[in-house]
């Protein structure tokens, strides 16, 4: 497996991002949280609802971070997919979707464990590359970083991850 560096322009932040790999998270039957309603909006660029602008000092959830995650490749937020399935029909929303990635995000915590499989899943419904972003906001690879960043490697899922 090979190791490089990818930097990204990450608006007005300008960090690098690491990552690794060859080469989202699925929500119930409708998007929790629905009291907060901003949560299943597509937004494009660096603009949040109910804020004119995203910077460091904004990043407060894991929307937050995809949010400026994807306006920095240039993808789509919370990309709506539907499925059929043996007994019926579902959706999901892929946190980030390009023409050629869809990325699942998910903050350095337990959980965001199930993101391999929810990349994996979302590659196979559009036919894009999987990959996987991680939200270091420790700067420690901490043990579901580790283990994210090992099943990304057995699958081969790209695996990236902010500093």
């Amino acid at each position: 497996m090979r190791n490089f560096l990818l930097v990204l322009p990450w608006l007005c932040i300008g960090l690098p991002i690491v990552a690794s790999g060859d080469s989202d998270r699925t929500h119930a039957e409708d998007c929790p949280g629905q009291e907060d309603s901003s949560h299943c909006l597509e937004t494009t660029g660096n603009e949040l609802p109910g804020k004119t602008t995203v910077s460091s000092d904004t990043l407060t959830s894991e929307d937050d971070y995809n949010t400026l995650f994807c306006a920095s490749v240039g993808g789509k937020t919370e990309t709506r997919h539907g499925f059929e399935y043996p007994t019926g029909r579902s959706f999901v929303r892929i946190d980030c979707e390009t023409e050629e990635h869809v990325y699942e995000g998910g903050l350095d915590k337990r959980s965001s464990l199930d993101s391999v499989q929810q990349a994996l899943f979302f590659g196979f419904l559009t036919g894009k590359t999987p990959a996987v972003v991680i939200y270091d906001r420790d700067g420690k690879v901490g043990r579901f970083e580790y283990r994210i960043k090992m099943a990304c490697e057995r699958a081969g899922v790209q695996y990236i991850s902010f500093p």
